[in-house]
């Protein structure tokens, strides 16, 4: 293969990756406007409450507030960036009755964190815009990185070079 093939080969590639960026955004706007009637619902008592950890797919973990409900083998939590959970510890009481809606999990051994709304006596207490905001991060990553990346592969196939 002589240097100008591999070279256009090699912006192709890199242009190509732009379709795993773009592909995060469609799931953000996948998550925009959600129906609650789409999701499990649970209603009964909350038996446990708190801060704990939740580990990822690669081995990390974060910080996350979690609710146990009685009789859900699932703990169910939030992620917040700023891992500001005072607000949530404060609005929440062992032995109150809620409704969540939430993903379920087959990972039961982790805190699902995708607890969508949470409403307690029919007054919502997390609503669900609180988790469309956090996926609604991933369309502007995914198109930020998706043109900067097609971006980057032009100027590697024009000039050689990224920068």
């Amino acid at each position: 293969m002589n240097k100008k093939t591999k070279h256009t080969l090699s912006s192709i590639l890199f242009a190509f990756s732009s379709v795993l960026y773009f592909f995060l955004a469609y799931i953000g706007f996948e998550n925009q406007n959600i129906d609650l009637n789409q999701f499990q619902q649970y209603e009964n008592i909350i038996t446990d409450k708190g801060i704990d950890i939740h580990y990822d797919s690669k081995g990390g973990e974060s910080d996350v507030f979690y609710i146990s409900l009685k009789g859900l083998d699932e703990d169910l939590g939030i992620y917040r960036m700023s891992k500001n959970y005072d607000d949530l510890l404060a609005k929440f009481k062992v032995g109150e009755k809620v409704k969540v809606y939430y993903k379920a999990s087959n990972d039961l051994d982790n805190i699902n964190i995708d607890l969508i709304q949470v409403e307690k006596n029919g007054e919502t207490i997390i609503s669900k815009e609180e988790y469309e905001k956090k996926e609604s991060s991933l369309i502007y990553i995914g198109l930020f990185a998706g043109f900067g990346t097609i971006l980057m592969a032009y100027r590697y196939y024009k000039f050689g070079k990224i920068f």
